[in-house]
């Protein structure tokens, strides 16, 4: 068969998506039932921790901690098909890759993360990591957020949580809390006034939740 042929295969289970969650959907159901045919397509060789980048933004950790290769990390018995998924066809229940092939499923779990785009906020990919303006989605700036944090001198802190879909609806916060601890040790919280903007109704969708962070800030 020539290499650009288009192929077909099937496996049982198959999960859009080698990220945080894909990774850990397919190892929990194969420690779930032994011998399920599964697999994860995903086009990146290198796997992002993205968790760790908020403590990365606080000083805390270096960002390569939060990158290692892929491979290893596919759950032991799960097949590793490395592409792009192009187009879903729910109805005949297969998946199309970018190079064209076929990937047929009993069951599909779809979640390969979510695409940043910065450039929805006009202006915003030209000056983020820049002059102050800092974001902690991303590794090729999450380090810019400490320098940032180190610099601050005093005046106004601003953080802001857009509108979901983002990634983590928490690390808005919890960079705001560690901002503020590093403000204090550093001797310019009482020269700076922090401002939480969150484009939602309440600061957290847990109303529990919502209760306490209330009372924190």
């Amino acid at each position: 068969m020539s290499e650009s042929t288009p192929r077909s295969r099937h496996h049982q289970i198959v999960v859009v998506g080698g990220g945080t969650a894909g990774i850990t959907v397919a190892a929990r159901l194969r420690r779930a039932r032994a011998g399920l045919d599964i697999a994860i397509i995903e086009p990146a060789s290198e796997h992002f921790y993205q968790p760790l980048w908020t403590l990365v933004g606080a000083g805390v950790v270096k960002k390569e901690v939060s990158r290692r290769d892929e491979e290893p990390l596919i759950p032991r018995g799960v097949s590793w098909i490395r592409d792009a998924v192009e187009r879903f066809a729910p109805d005949a229940n297969r998946v199309v890759t970018k190079s064209g092939d076929e990937v047929r499923y009993d069951w599909l779990v779809v979640c390969p993360g979510i695409q940043l785009n910065w450039d929805a906020v006009p202006g915003l990919s030209k000056s983020v990591g820049r002059e102050g303006l800092c974001s902690n989605y991303a590794y090729d700036q999450c380090e810019k957020t400490w320098d940032t944090i180190r610099e601050f001198k005093g005046g106004v802190a601003l953080f802001t949580m857009p509108p979901p879909p983002i990634k983590c609806a928490g690390a808005p916060q919890k960079i705001m809390y560690l901002a503020d601890d590093w403000f204090r040790r550093s001797g310019v919280r009482d020269k700076t006034k922090i401002i939480y903007v969150a484009g939602t109704p309440s600061i957290f969708s847990v109303k529990e939740f919502a209760a306490t962070l209330d009372r924190v800030c």
